[in-house]
């Protein structure tokens, strides 16, 4: 993938994007605690995302809800790290999926364990286009159940979904995150430890990124490099 930005220009300054949001509602059953979110939380996680991305030229637009009671994948869907993971996810992909490589996918199921959420690369849209799209725990959307997940987890994903790694990549050695203006993270931050540097190099952690795994009281925001980065997937795959 980092081949590809390299080869992609970007003047931001005047760019700028809106994509086409789809909400799959995965649920069990028709209560709250099978996954049946109501679509007032749905209007609210709008509005969190494009907060999230306000500044950055990027903004997305809700087209439309899809509800699919399945406990299958509601409980078994999760991370596609083995083979029959990701036929599960390219199975459910083949039928529900909406749109093409602009087109963001909100898949709100339950997970059996204790993930939150997972986004795919734009990078691996070419070759598994059924998997493509961001995977939500249902609860934490505003107004959801989780305590201390309201809003931020889509954001986070939608940076994954726009070609954002984690803020820790790497640790301390290597490229990390690929962003010049991020400092290197040794492992991901819980709470909001203001100061905490766990790296040699220039910067203390950055904790207040969303691409970490603080609280969400304490991420807020995307630097440049980020923001450039995530102009370059565009135009490299979800254009």
């Amino acid at each position: 993938m980092q081949a590809a930005f390299d080869k992609v220009k970007v003047r931001r300054q005047t760019s700028s994007y809106v994509f086409d949001v789809y909400f799959n509602v995965i649920a069990a059953n028709f209560t709250y605690a099978g996954g049946w979110v109501p679509d007032a939380q749905i209007t609210a996680q709008m509005v969190a995302l494009n907060k999230g991305f306000a500044g950055t030229g990027i903004q997305f637009r809700h087209v439309d809800t899809i509800r699919i009671l399945s406990s299958r994948y509601f409980h078994d869907m999760n991370v596609p790290d083995t083979a029959e993971r990701q036929r599960m996810i390219h199975d459910y992909g083949s039928v529900f999926r909406k749109g093409r490589s602009n087109t963001l996918n909100i898949n709100l199921i339950g997970f059996s364990d204790e993930t939150y959420g997972f986004g795919l690369l734009p990078s691996g849209y070419s070759t598994n286009p059924q998997l493509d799209g961001v995977y939500v725990r249902y609860t934490s959307l505003p107004g959801g159940s989780s305590p201390y997940r309201q809003g931020k987890i889509v954001v986070h994903e939608g940076g994954h979904w726009l070609g954002l790694l984690h803020t820790f990549q790497g640790g301390c050695d290597g490229d990390g995150d690929g962003v010049a203006d991020t400092p290197a993270e040794a492992s991901p931050a819980s709470g909001c430890p203001k100061g905490r540097d766990t790296c040699a190099g220039p910067g203390v952690d950055p904790i207040h990124n969303f691409m970490d795994y603080s609280d969400e009281d304490c991420r807020n925001s995307f630097t440049e490099g980020q923001i450039t980065r995530m102009h370059s997937a565009i135009l490299a795959y979800r254009s």
